[in-house]
């Protein structure tokens, strides 16, 4: 652990106890403020090759190809459209047009502040305005928001979640321990999260959700994820009949979208 995290963590923990209350609102606005990172040259390429979208309510999406057939890609939290790129040749090839979404706060889209629900909401936007898709794919947060979306009315016929949480609740809790909030700290932080949301963590599970529609499904999971454990998935998969599960190892959280055997695997599935 580095010397500022330890820090840190060491001061929500002293914070905590005094004033439970106080860290609780200072670890959910840092919570629900997406950093922004700079952008590499390869995604700077893929950016020149697509073509920008702009989806309204403040919105920002990017295509490459054309086609009738279209699949819808999500990002996950404090990620954004071109850092999924890697699925654009292989989905291209298929005879797919390619539709990337910057999320809410996110890449090219408006805003500071964003959270779950206000991701599920844009991807339902979207999948409505630039629609009908043949499929789409989520990745971490971004699953999260495509199994909300699906839950209330959202029709999709394929999804694929990559290092995707089965419980929204269980991220928060993981959050509160990383950043070392004491247990009574950690439970008001949740709750104010759930409050700013306007919906409960119960509501926001991807596990129940994704099952609530007819989606066709994949699953793919690392097993040595430390942001998302591979258990999540397996959670998931127990809801999810319709679905398949495919393991990876050695990619962990991030670099997982960024594999050529994730590419096809996936490709595959919608072909």
């Amino acid at each position: 652990m580095n010397i500022a995290l330890s820090l840190f963590k060491t001061k929500n923990r002293v914070l905590g106890s005094i004033s439970p209350a106080y860290a609780a609102r200072q670890a959910r606005d840092l919570f629900l403020t997406p950093q922004r990172h700079p952008i590499k040259k390869w995604e700077e390429e893929m950016e020149q090759r697509g073509r920008r979208i702009d989806v309204g309510d403040g919105l920002s999406a990017i295509a490459w190809g054309h086609s009738d057939r279209k699949i819808l890609i999500t990002h996950g939290w404090e990620s954004r459209a071109t850092q999924m790129s890697g699925f654009v040749d292989v989905l291209l090839e298929r005879g797919f047009e390619v539709i990337a979404l910057d999320g809410p706060a996110h890449g090219h889209s408006n805003g500071s502040r964003a959270n779950p629900y206000v991701f599920a909401k844009a991807v339902a936007h979207v999948y409505k305005k630039l629609g009908p898709f043949e499929g789409v794919i989520g990745h971490s947060m971004g699953g999260n928001a495509v199994a909300t979306a699906i839950s209330e009315g959202m029709k999709c016929s394929k999804v694929v979640l990559i290092s995707s949480p089965s419980s929204i609740d269980d991220v928060l809790k993981r959050f509160a321990s990383f950043i070392g909030l004491p247990k009574s700290a950690g439970q008001k932080f949740i709750g104010m999260v759930e409050d700013r949301v306007g919906k409960s963590t119960t509501f926001l599970n991807t596990a129940t959700n994704i099952s609530k529609g007819s989606t066709k499904g994949l699953i793919i999971h690392d097993r040595s994820d430390l942001e998302i454990p591979y258990e999540e998935a397996l959670e998931i998969k127990r809801n999810w009949q319709s679905a398949a599960l495919f393991s990876t190892e050695g990619f962990g959280h991030r670099a997982i979208v960024r594999q050529p055997v994730v590419w096809e695997k996936t490709a595959d599935f919608f072909a």
